[in-house]
């Protein structure tokens, strides 16, 4: 009788399709921490966060684009939501104690027909500063 093709307990690997590229969460170098009180909760009725002023580069001159709320926030960048009109690899600037903190537009996710959430990386290449900045906004967000 012939023998079997597959030996009983034998394992065969299946083939895994590739998984697609993103420029999500799994390929961020540092983790991100959540300013939102409860995370299960609509984030189109989320009031918590930290809100801040955004503001765009003009003939050397900063202008206030509008107001973004950060929902999580780390070293290597922030998650905002805001109703400005932006571009991938756009510049902003938050502005945080009266000091502006530039950051690059990495994502844009539209979450309704005119709230947009915006991942966004510092542009601050100082590992401390960029600390500083994490732990300033970190702070702000508890005292709520």
């Amino acid at each position: 009788m012939d023998r079997p093709i597959v030996d009983h307990g034998e394992f065969i690997p299946a083939d895994k399709a590739p998984m697609p590229e993103h420029i999500h969460a799994d390929s961020r170098q540092h983790i991100r921490v959540s300013l939102r009180q409860d995370e299960q909760q609509d984030i189109l009725l989320a009031c918590d966060g930290v809100t801040l002023s955004l503001y765009k580069d003009y003939c050397w001159v900063k202008t206030k684009a509008g107001v973004g709320n950060i929902k999580n926030v780390g070293l290597g960048g922030v998650g905002i939501i805001s109703t400005c009109k932006v571009k991938l690899n756009q510049e902003l600037y938050l502005k945080f104690d009266d000091a502006y903190y530039s950051i690059k537009v990495m994502r844009i996710q539209n979450i309704s027909n005119k709230l947009l959430f915006i991942g966004a990386m510092w542009m601050e290449e100082d590992e401390q500063q960029r600390t500083i900045i994490t732990n300033k906004i970190l702070a702000s967000g508890r005292q709520i």
